[in-house]
């Protein structure tokens, strides 16, 4: 086979499929350069993954909700780096104000996945059935009721000088087939990055409430719990505060519809269309695509954007200290130690609502002896256990050994 004909007639049947591949670290990589960092340089290059950015910007779109307070059009720009809309984050319980909210959202699933990171400063001694983590943060600013944060993202020249260059080959060799191709998707990626860019992110919570007690609570997700000291607006910037992209009137957001269909476009374009051209055509395609692609897996840090921007720009690093329990009687005790509530009894009857007479006493022993300076469970038993069993009184002395346990780490 001569090179003239193999140049003319051999398809590489995978180069038109790029378009189902990579979708997840394209997507990441156009929230952080777009959304987050919003810089100078639009992504004009050829990129994998169209399919699925199609479907994420089409979830971004359907994530507007309605904000009152200001002018424009919100949308949720967690959608475009998730592939379900599903909404969420750690339950939250409050110590003083009995407020719990259920799922509170990504802020707050950001601080718990920083704590989730951190080191272990202390293990509680003792017995251990099932661990738990707790980290004690320390908010001491709260970050104005509207902020506009940025993370500073890498520019992508590389990318770009690679499809430039090899729509430059393509045209050298004749291929105007391929040579479409990457132009098309450098299109339609610079759209889709103009278009996110007139989207302003924005941090919002909610005003100061005059009179509103202590904000302190505890962030709950499994074996992971997270203490917030610190006021009220603080610990509010962290439970209800909310990132949105907003953009100025329904047209800008309008654009971005068109942008989802332009990526769906291109996707099938490329997968009829690319295989049809020449060989080298296709392989100066498959390099524009394959340095998009380290493009987009070196910045789709989005979790280490959110992490910057919320951590150090919104509450300007914390404080923070994680411990280790081996019980969720001990991570009771311990909670009750970080928060000092005043309804002990209460509180822990929420997290661990057993209603046995062992556990009820055990309560009422751990919320009367926190009331002392230093506390200590491992002497006698209360005289209301004389009437217990011998296995009761077994259990009672080994829940109070949790409870030393967790007395005897110093926060």
């Amino acid at each position: 086979m001569s090179f003239d004909q193999l140049n003319l007639s051999t398809p590489l049947f995978a180069s038109g499929a790029t378009g189902f591949l990579g979708g997840d670290a394209a997507a990441s990589a156009t929230a952080v350069s777009d959304i987050y960092s919003r810089g100078w340089v639009l992504n004009l290059y050829n990129s994998p993954g169209s399919y699925e950015m199609s479907s994420r910007i089409a979830n971004l779109v359907r994530s507007r909700f309605w904000d009152g307070l200001h002018a424009g059009t919100n949308v949720d720009p967690a959608a475009l780096a998730q592939s379900t809309s599903k909404p969420g984050g750690p339950k939250f319980v409050a110590t003083f104000s009995g407020t719990t909210i259920p799922n509170t959202g990504d802020v707050a699933q950001t601080v718990l996945d920083f704590c989730k990171a951190r080191e272990i400063n202390g293990v509680a001694p003792g017995r251990v059935t099932t661990p738990y983590a707790v980290t004690i943060l320390e908010l001491d600013r709260a970050p104005h009721s509207e902020v506009h944060p940025t993370f500073q993202a890498h520019k992508p020249f590389l990318p770009i000088l690679a499809s430039i260059g090899a729509s430059a080959g393509c045209a050298v060799i004749g291929d105007w087939t391929s040579f479409s191709m990457i132009v098309l998707g450098m299109v339609c990626n610079a759209a889709t990055s103009h278009s996110l860019r007139a989207g302003d992110l924005t941090f919002t919570r909610p005003a100061e409430t005059h009179g509103a007690p202590a904000g302190d609570g505890f962030l709950e997700a499994g074996n992971e719990i997270v203490v917030l000291r610190g006021t009220e607006s603080a610990v509010t910037a962290v439970t209800r505060g909310r990132f949105s992209l907003r953009f100025a009137n329904e047209r800008a957001l309008g654009r971005l519809s068109t942008c989802a269909a332009l990526s769906t476009l291109q996707c099938l374009a490329q997968l009829v269309i690319v295989p049809q051209g020449a060989f080298f055509g296709q392989l100066l395609f498959l390099l524009s695509i394959a340095i998009s692609w380290v493009y987009n897996y070196c910045t789709s840090t989005l979790e280490k954007a959110k992490t910057k921007v919320v951590m150090e720009d919104l509450l300007e690093k914390p404080v923070a200290h994680r411990y280790s329990l081996g019980t969720r009687a001990a991570m009771a005790v311990f909670l009750m130690q970080a928060l000092k509530p005043t309804n002990v009894e209460e509180q822990l009857a929420a997290l661990i609502p057993n209603n046995t007479r062992v556990w009820s006493t055990w309560r009422k022993v751990v919320a009367e002896r926190l009331s002392h300076d230093k506390p200590f469970f491992n002497g006698d038993l209360p005289a209301t256990a004389t009437t217990f069993t011998r296995e009761e009184q077994t259990l009672l002395r080994t829940l109070l050994g949790d409870a030393q346990a967790a007395s005897n780490v110093v926060i």
